[in-house]
């Protein structure tokens, strides 16, 4: 199975006011995280922010919150170092800045923060696409591709408070049922974007089979009806005796020109310029369309050699991250110079065998910096290698009309040079109108050579194409196959998951305790167990935290899914919740989280509450203070 185990954690929150004073400034660990306070003391406020800060469309800001500049964050991004800091606005649409690196390097290099907006369009790349590219995320194309963004992705991570809770995502006013299973296919680790290319190839593939036969019949009809030969041999042959014919009927003509007595004639004399003319504006685009195809022949040649050396690299330092991350597993327990076995008491983060701090998540994330910046000159110059072999191919198709249209010009000027002037005869103008019928009937020949040659050419293209699109579907169903497989094994996983956390729920609703099929329909938002949902308020929510966490502790199983083993709930007491039923919540999950931890199953959960456990409150697992309304989240 294919490897993605995506990762965000948060290492640090800093909020500043419009006085560039921080409102906030927090550290955040692996494992659980937990902000407390009384109700009404901004712990909803700081897991907006969260949300936001990560590329969540958020805008219905507290007054406090709205007092606040901007939000910054330090997060580790599939093992490299980010920092990202997004101004506090009305908007939605509002861009996000991406320094690659820790804060305290963010904090003293204005240079190297980039902005990225919400959106992309043809050229700009939006924030979505670099957060999905360092979380190794597919690129979602086609008509969800201004949909899934990581707003999208965020609403199945964060449990909020608005959101009813009989639905697993957050709540957005337009939904569509399609946008939800793409979301959890990508999350759930099944999405798999060649299969999506594949389809998409298959239609178009498909689309083009169909134009091409109904292409190739229509010609076969012309041809038929035309009562000229289907056989690329026998009109060959025909324009070959036909052109002998001409040549032939020239020669008379020119026998008999020379034999009459010559005078001038002006009619003649502007015949000749004309045709002069005409084969001097032939030449001119003939010259044209070489130099171009010459131009474009060099340019091709060049972008190949240069996405082809790109490719290469993004291969190299690919393979460079992978054997740093092997060899960086490797433990070294003796010295390899003297033998002597090496000291074990080593500050963290650094080298066991020289004591030097290691850098090893700013390496990863310029790794990162260089792996998209190269990502996008690939795409860009694949672009702009595909409209030049268009160009290309256009003018390759031009050139040979042209050269017909000069050599025929050029024939009839150098047989209107040997006869500038002459007198012409009845004998003469037959063989010209016989000469003219020979050229029309060429001219004929040639078109319905063409249109033979076209024929072939369908037929080929219709062959290759048909073997194509059995290619095509073959692959599709291999690829339908794994995933069918794959979300089979998900979901049993999350099912058995969300069972155990319902058992040990208190004794409050009895189909908890009995119940054993649980559903969970993501296109359609809705989750039941034994077919039904109709608990009280609070029993929903439990319901609600219990699959959406067991979907988290889920992807802790599999490496395949991409859900990046982070999670924010800001519910755990939310609709009538007694406090002993949420503090049993809190600490099954924090015992499922440590379990985990142990297994070197790194992951990250934020939750708020104002009902904390007291076995965890004032613990390693809290993030602040125990905030009430005369000390609030936020400093303004």
């Amino acid at each position: 199975m294919t490897e993605n185990k995506p990762q965000i954690t948060i290492r640090q929150i800093i909020i500043r006011d419009y006085n560039n004073q921080i409102a906030y400034n927090e550290a955040f660990r692996y494992g659980v995280n937990i902000i407390r306070g009384k109700n009404s003391s901004g712990k909803s406020t700081i897991s907006n922010f969260i949300f936001y800060i990560l590329g969540g469309a958020f805008n219905n800001w507290t007054s406090e919150a709205r007092k606040c500049k901007d939000v910054t964050a330090e997060v580790l991004i599939n093992g490299a170092e980010f920092t990202l800091r997004r101004e506090i606005s009305d908007s939605v649409f509002t861009p996000l800045q991406i320094f690659w690196g820790n804060y305290e390097k963010a904090k003293t290099d204005s240079l190297n923060w980039k902005i990225f907006p919400y959106k992309s369009s043809e050229n700009v790349l939006s924030f979505s696409n670099i957060l999905f590219n360092a979380l190794d995320f597919p690129e979602v194309k086609g008509d969800l591709d201004s949909n899934i963004t990581m707003h999208q992705i965020l609403r199945l991570l964060y449990i909020d408070q608005e959101t009813h809770p009989q639905s697993l995502f957050r709540f957005e006013n337009f939904d569509p049922p399609l946008t939800r299973k793409t979301i959890s296919e990508i999350l759930l680790g099944i999405y798999d974007d060649s299969l999506y290319s594949d389809r998409i190839k298959l239609r178009d593939k498909s689309k083009i089979l169909e134009l091409k036969e109904r292409e190739y019949k229509n010609l076969i009809n012309v041809i038929t009806h035309s009562g000229v030969s289907a056989n690329r041999d026998s009109i060959e042959k025909e324009i070959k005796q036909a052109k002998e014919n001409l040549n032939k009927i020239s020669s008379e003509i020119q026998a008999l020109r020379d034999a009459e007595k010559i005078r001038t004639t002006k009619k003649t004399e502007t015949n000749t310029e004309k045709i002069k003319k005409e084969l001097i504006g032939y030449k001119n685009k003939a010259n044209k369309i070489t130099t171009k195809i010459n131009q474009y022949d060099l340019e091709i040649a060049d972008s190949k050699q240069f996405i082809s050396t790109l490719n290469k690299r993004i291969s190299e330092l690919y393979n460079s991250i992978l054997t740093r991350k092997t060899i960086g597993d490797l433990t070294l327990t003796h010295c390899p110079q003297c033998l002597e076995k090496l000291s074990t008491e080593i500050e963290d983060n650094h080298c066991k065998l020289c004591k030097q701090p290691l850098e090893e998540e700013a390496e990863k994330a310029n790794a990162k910096r260089l792996l998209q910046e190269m990502q996008i000159q690939v795409k860009e110059s694949s672009k702009l290698l595909e409209e030049k072999e268009k160009k290309y191919a256009d003018f390759q198709g031009q050139l040979p009309l042209i050269l017909e249209k000069l050599r025929y010009y050029q024939k009839e000027l150098d047989s209107s040079i040997l006869n500038p002037q002459s007198t012409r005869n009845e004998k003469i103008d037959n063989l010209l109108i016989s000469k003219g019928y020979i050229e029309s009937e060429i001219e004929n020949l040639t078109k319905h050579l063409q249109i033979v040659e076209l024929i072939e050419q369908l037929k080929s293209e219709v062959a290759e194409l048909t073997k194509e699109i059995k290619e095509l579907k073959l692959s599709i169903s291999e690829k339908e196959n794994d995933q069918k497989y794959k979300y089979s094994l998900v979901m049993n996983k999350i099912r058995e998951i969300t069972i155990s956390i319902l058992r040990k729920d208190l004794p409050r609703q009895d189909e908890f305790r009995t119940g054993k099929i649980v559903e969970i329909d993501f296109l359609r938002d809705s989750f039941t167990l034994e077919g039904s949902n109709n608990f009280s308020a609070s029993s929903k929510t439990y319901f609600k935290n219990a699959v959406i966490f067991s979907i988290f502790f889920a992807s802790l199983e599999f490496d395949f899914m991409r859900y990046p083993r982070f999670i924010i709930c800001d519910n755990m007491e939310d609709k009538g919740m007694e406090k002993e039923r949420t503090q049993n919540f809190q600490e099954l999950i924090t015992k499922m989280s440590d379990d985990y931890l142990q297994k070197e199953k790194t992951h990250q959960i934020i939750f708020t509450t104002s009902m904390v456990s007291d076995e965890l409150n004032n613990s390693e697992y809290c993030v602040g203070d125990d905030y009430d309304t005369e000390n609030k989240t936020l400093k303004v």
